[in-house]
This record gives C-alpha cells, structure tokens and sequence, in this order.
C-alpha cells in the first residue's frame, strides 16, 4: 500500500499536488554537487523500479523528488547529465500524467466508493448510545455534531471556509488574574536530598484548592486561526486518529517534520522502517494549510498493523495501549544501539546513594537505548520498600514513558493531582505478600511506594478509566479535574529544577468498556485549542473531565 491512498474523494488534481508536496518537502544537505548527482541517479532508478513495479504515484513522487533535488542544487550548470535526466524526468512525469497516474486515481476513487457504505455504517454504529442507557441531551448533540462527519460536503466546505480567513491570531487578554495558581508558588513540600542521601518515603502533601478550578480551553478574544485537519475514520480507528493528532503538536510532532530523523534510522528492518516513514507522512499532511479534504491515514494503519497484529482490522482498540506501542515501535526503528552486543552485569541496587544508583541504572538503560522516545518521553520511577524491622530501604529505579494513575473514590471533587497523590501513596504490603528483607532476612510487612525521580520533557498521563474485577469490567465515569499548568514537584524523590508543565493536548473517551468514540482537544502553535472528532474540527470550548482519557504535557524548560 502506498502513503498516497485515498480514504475519502479527492480530486486529480489535489492527488497530484500531495505528491509533489511532499516530493518537494525536504531539506538538501550540504554536500559536493557530484554526491547530489549520484542521489538524484539513485532516486531516479527508484522511480523506474516503481513504475515497472505498476506504483505509479510513487514513481511520480521519485521522479519530481529527482527533479526538485537538481533545482535546488542548481545541478544543470555544474554536473554533465543532470540536464538529460532532468529532462528524462519531466517526460515520464508529463506521460504518466497523462496516462497512467490518472487511471490509478481513478481506480482509487473507485475503491472509496466502493467502501463508503460500509465505513459509514460502523462510524455510525460507533455513535449510537449504549444499550439500556437514556440518551441526553449533551449526547444527543454530540452525535448530532458526529453525523456531520458523514456528509463530505459540509466537512469540505468547513475546512476551506477556514483556510480562506487565515490571520495571525491575537494574544489573550482577558484571563482571570484575581487567582493566584496554585503552580506558582514555591512548594512548601520542596524537598532538599544531598548527593551522597537516600530520600526515604515522603507524605505527599494536601492537593491546593486551585487544583479544583473548572477552566475554558480558549481565553481571550482570537481572529480566525491557522486550519487544521481532520483524519478520516476507517471504521473504528478514532483511537488512531485521536492520538496522532495529541502528539503532532508535540515536540515529538517536530522532529518528524524535520528530515533529521532518516539520519536515525539505523539497522531498522522494513516493517519498522515503514512504520517511521508513515508516521512522519501523516504528521506532514496535519501540518499542511493548503488542503482542505481530511488528511488518509490507512498507509499508516496498514504499518502499524504489520507490526502489532492484534492492530490489523478494524475493530475497538484501547487508544492508550496504541499510544504505548506506537512510542515503542518508532523507537525500535531508531534505536541505534538495540544490536550491539553489550554485556552488561546488574546494577547494584543495594549500595549507594539515589544519584548513584538512579545514575547506574540510567547509564546501563542508555547503553541499549538511544533514540528520540527516549530524549522526549523517558524517565525514572523509584520504588522503594523499607523494612519496619531494620528499617533498610530497597531500591530500584525503573525507566518509563507514561503514568497510568488511578482515579480514587472520592465523595467531592477528583484533580489530576489526586491521581498523582494515589499512585504515589505509601502502601503496607498484607500478609499475603510479605517481604523478606535482603538485610536482616526477616519476613514482614514491609511499606511500599512509588516516586518520580526524573522527568521528560513530554508527559503522558493516563487515567485508569477501565477496570476489571474477574469476569466483570467496567469504565469508571468520575470526573478528573485538570489545570493547564501542573507542577510535578510534590511526586518527586530528586530536587528536580524543572517541574512545571504545560498542558498540550487531551484525548477523551465516550462510551462504555466495550466500545465508543475517541476525540482529542490539543494546542495549536499559535496558541489556540482545537477539538479533533476524526474529521470534524472545531475551536474547543471547556474540557470534559468526565471523559479525559490521556493528557499529555510539556515541560517548560
């Protein structure tokens, strides 16, 4: 499957502007014009084997990739042949015009007509409320707002209203300022560990009543903001679509849009590769503002799925177990150094200070990872046990790239903070789980807690809204109250000196434990937040904390 396949109807000539977008969409090194000549043959010979191979949008694709490359290292002056094949270039991609390509759209139009009812179907079936349970109003109106994605001509029509009234928008003006958040000021719970210390478990402090706040997305008055695009629904790939869009206004989002990344592809086999190169055109066509059709995300699918089987169809998925493997599969295909052969003893965990043990541990996690995941997203968690006998304390300091926090019971209102304080709760371990103690060898009921000792630069934190006791499971609607700003201090195990968060994007859940609908609510660069439902895009009003799935955050460094 190529990257170009259509899921919704697209015109011949938008189909050809895509290819060429994204043809022409590279940074060119700095190098000899004779190493240029000998990519352009190279990337030449590749359209060729395309278009023999019957690919005819990729070969239009390497064929103006060829083209673009001798433009704009000015190669026809200088190199003796660029001109003749420059030459050779232009007629393959004037008869393929012609010929070929437009047969291939059309074909391509073909087969998303011939799919449109059946995708339809379950993008309704996906809509309807639960069995057994009364409509509201609030969701009357969302699936009202969702059926409007059935109708092209509206969503075409929406989108390019938006492009044609681009301006830069102004900044806020009108926030409250009669609040002081609660982030900024200095924790009185800051705590002080010196180099050669171990912190011992801490009480995580009361959660301040700023952290209850209810909040708008939008503060201020803002012109008409720079478009953005939706991702058509295959049938059930909301948890895709959503996702995508949370980490596309990422610092993680950036990076693909940059060509650094193909310097990172390092022993990566193709499906890996694939995986990688799908992403990043995706992220691509997000980012375009002059396209107004939803952007296709099939290629990408397709790649997920020949990686992570249990992703080929389209039924429900979990959009936080996505998240989770997309993260782990884009760094599987950079990783540069998962084949070396590194004999590496254990860390000892039992000697030492934090700083030295969490160092050792990072150090030996470092030597098997490397990989832009693991700049952006990875961090340390320490557990720690401490035996009530001798009072010796175990550690061990893991490396993540996301919290999965529980949601207490609670008869008032529930904060992201509250999560954060569950999950970091000092816990007695009970007669069935008893520790025997490396230091005085006794059995007890040792303490157990979890703390943050490092943090990324992109948090994701997921609130445990499904739970299964045995047979029975359930989603667990309590409303989780969040701020823009979040001050990580207070989970913490080091003296951190950037703890403080901004929130970027929000994917939220609709429905029950056995299906529903996906959308997401991210910021924008230029500062306005816009709510995603697959193709539908809409300038967010007030988040839902009852349907909050994932937040994800960046640091302010």
């Amino acid at each position: 499957m190529s990257c170009f396949q259509l899921d919704c109807e697209c015109d011949y000539k938008e189909f050809k502007r895509t290819i060429y977008y994204h043809a022409e969409d590279f940074t060119i090194p700095d190098c000899s014009p004779a190493s240029h000549f000998s990519v352009c043959e190279r990337v030449y010979e590749k359209a060729v084997k395309e278009l023999k191979a019957r690919n005819f949008d990729l070969a239009a694709f390497y064929f103006a990739r060829c083209m673009s490359i001798i433009e704009r290292a000015n190669l026809r002056p200088q190199v003796s042949g660029a001109k003749k094949l420059m030459w050779n270039c232009l007629e393959a991609l004037e008869r393929l015009d012609k010929n070929e390509l437009l047969e291939h759209h059309s074909k391509l139009l073909q087969k998303v007509r011939q799919h449109e009812e059946e995708r339809k179907r379950i993008v309704e079936q996906q809509l309807l409320p639960d069995e057994g349970e009364p409509e509201s109003l609030e969701d009357k109106h969302l699936r009202r707002q969702q059926e409007l994605l059935l109708n092209e001509n509206t969503v075409v029509d929406d989108a390019l209203k938006r492009i044609r009234n681009v301006q830069i928008p102004t900044p806020y003006s009108q926030a409250n300022k009669d609040v002081q958040p609660y982030w900024h000021k200095p924790s009185v719970e800051q705590i002080e560990i010196k180099k050669n210390q171990i912190a011992p478990p801490r009480r995580i402090p009361t959660i301040s009543p700023n952290a209850y706040l209810v909040w708008k997305f939008n503060v201020g008055s803002f012109s008409v903001s720079t478009p953005r695009r939706g991702m058509v629904n295959l049938g059930n790939t909301c948890y895709l679509n959503s996702v995508t869009q949370m980490l596309s206004v990422t610092s993680l989002g950036a990076y693909f849009l940059r060509d650094d990344y193909t310097k990172d592809i390092v022993g990566a086999d193709k499906g890996e590769v694939r995986l990688v190169n799908s992403f990043t055109y995706i992220l691509r066509e997000l980012h375009r503002t002059d396209f107004a059709t939803p952007a296709s995300p099939s290629h990408f699918k397709d790649s997920i799925g020949g990686l992570y089987t249990s992703f080929l169809g389209y039924s429900q998925q979990d959009a936080n177990e996505f998240l989770r493997l997309l993260l782990d599969g884009i760094h599987n295909s950079l990783n540069d150094r998962k084949r070396l052969d590194n004999n590496i003893s254990e860390v000892d965990t039992k000697n030492g200070s934090d700083v030295e043990i969490s160092g050792r541990t990072w150090s030996q996690y470092k030597q098997k990872n490397n990989s832009v995941i693991v700049d952006e997203c990875a961090f340390q968690e320490r557990s720690s046990i401490v035996c009530p006998s001798c009072h010796q304390i175990s550690r061990t300091f893991t490396p993540s790239l996301g919290l999965e926090v529980p949601i207490p019971s609670s008869s008032g209102r529930v904060s992201i903070e509250d999560c954060l304080k569950a999950y970091c709760k000092e816990e007695v371990l009970d007669s069935e789980s008893l520790y025997t103690c490396p230091s005085c060898k006794q059995r007890v009921n040792a303490s157990k807690q979890l703390l943050i000792y490092s943090l990324p630069r992109i948090l994701f934190l997921t609130m445990k809204r499904f739970r299964s006791y045995g047979d029975f499971s359930n989603k667990v609607l309590e409303p989780v109250v969040f701020q823009k700003e979040l001050n990580m201090s207070s989970f913490m195990c080091s003296p951190g000196k950037n703890t403080n968060y901004t929130l970027v994007g929000v994917v939220n859940h609709r429905g029950n434990i056995h299906g529903g609908h996906y959308t997401a609510d991210c910021l924008g660069a230029d500062g306005i937040w816009f709510s995603f439902s697959d193709e539908r895009v809409s300038r967010a009003d007030s988040p839902d904390f009852q349907l909050a799935y994932i937040l994800c955050y960046r640091r302010s460094d």
